[in-house]
């Protein structure tokens, strides 16, 4: 490959003044590894310069720039001439994988590598490549950015290759496959659809949602008090607690409450609420058949918790695989009714019976009102 300092030199032949501002030579640094490049402040300038200056290119090359690293002390770009025309396509890569480097070379040890296999048919290509560039550097391009570019030590045949890193992290070695594996892809990633929402629009919808739920809340503690009187006031203080708790809960995550993450609270409302009904049956259940009234409440508890476990815990269940697999918003609806699954289940089997133990203890009466 063509050496880009003596380029450089030829296109500045008849200047004489290489080092002043505004020459090309003024803004080129050196760079451990790649040799040549551009310190990130001045690649703005520079690429302007660059594209200025395309004519002067050779018709068959082109300047890319590689990835910003740190060297001596600074941040800088390299920069490569490469051949327009590439010698091989990511098409012609069937895999690559990061790994520990496991051969003889001690300057190697205890560093990564990125082991590649090409298919059948570009495995000769290959080969006759990297043999008539011994020496010389294989620049891995993506999106005209240069990822990589490690020297070609020998002929390489077979159709596996290993690039070495250098790098005791695992971290190049694996972003570095990741981009050998998209270049793979037989088609490019477009954009297909994208839509934004303003601020005003998402503050709306947050709004409207919100306000769906305290009347969704409202219109069911209104129903408990009509439905089962005194004690669907001890339903709804567990409901409200349930609500409090899970705000609580949110904020000590630092969760942002999304439409998504009220669907969440507004379903653990309709989870709540089905927990005490189911209790409040069991205990009529119990009053119905003649026990007292201490008693109907423990055992109308202790025959309402086994299903309201098993209820809650395989929706859990389901909700923990949506958040695993789900994405965005998936995940803040999933978070949410989780948390306030396991809130439900607190509040439900065990705060509303001691509530109800207590006042039953406190308020003795002949009659529960249920």
């Amino acid at each position: 490959m063509k050496s880009i300092d003596n380029y450089y030199r030829r296109v500045n032949k008849e200047d004489t003044t290489t080092k002043e501002q505004g020459t090309f030579l003024s803004y080129i640094v050196s760079i451990e590894r790649t040799e040549m490049g551009v310190e990130e402040a001045d690649y703005p300038t520079f690429s302007q310069m660059l594209a200025q200056a395309d004519s002067l290119v050779p018709k068959d090359y082109m300047f890319l720039f590689g990835l910003p690293e740190v060297s001596g002390g600074r941040r800088a770009r390299p920069l490569y001439l490469l051949k327009k025309q590439p010698e091989m396509t990511g098409s012609a890569i069937s895999d690559a994988r990061p790994s520990p480097y496991g051969g003889s070379d001690p300057n190697l040890g205890n560093t990564w590598i990125v082991s590649l296999r090409l298919d059948r048919k570009a495995a000769g290509t290959f080969a006759s490549v990297t043999g008539r560039n011994v020496g010389k550097r294989l620049a891995i391009v993506l999106d005209n950015v240069v990822r990589t570019a490690p020297n070609i030590k020998e002929r390489i045949s077979g159709g596996e290759a290993m690039i070495t890193t250098g790098d005791a992290n695992p971290d190049k070695s694996k972003d570095l496959a990741i981009v050998l594996r998209s270049g793979a892809l037989p088609a490019p990633v477009t954009i297909s659809e994208e839509r934004s929402i303003g601020p005003s629009l998402g503050s709306d919808s947050i709004r409207r949602g919100v306000q769906a739920g305290l009347i969704g809340s409202l219109l069911v503690v209104i129903f408990m008090i009509i439905y089962y009187s005194a004690s669907g006031l001890i339903a709804n203080l567990a409901l409200l607690l349930n609500i409090f708790f899970i705000l609580v809960v949110m904020a000590g995550m630092r969760a942002t409450l999304s439409l998504p993450g009220i669907a969440g609270i507004a379903l653990t409302i309709g989870m709540s609420v089905d927990a005490n009904i189911l209790i409040f049956e069991r205990i009529r259940e119990e009053l119905r058949a003649g026990k007292r009234i201490h008693a109907a409440i423990d055992a109308g508890y202790a025959r309402a918790a086994v299903t309201i476990f098993d209820s809650n815990i395989t929706t859990i269940l389901t909700v923990v695989a949506l958040y695993f697999f789900g994405t965005g918003a998936i995940r803040g609806f999933a978070t949410t009714l989780t948390i306030g699954l396991i809130i439900n289940i607190i509040t439900a089997v065990y705060f509303s019976h001691f509530l109800f133990g207590w006042i039953v203890t406190q308020f003795p009466t002949d009659k529960l009102r249920i």
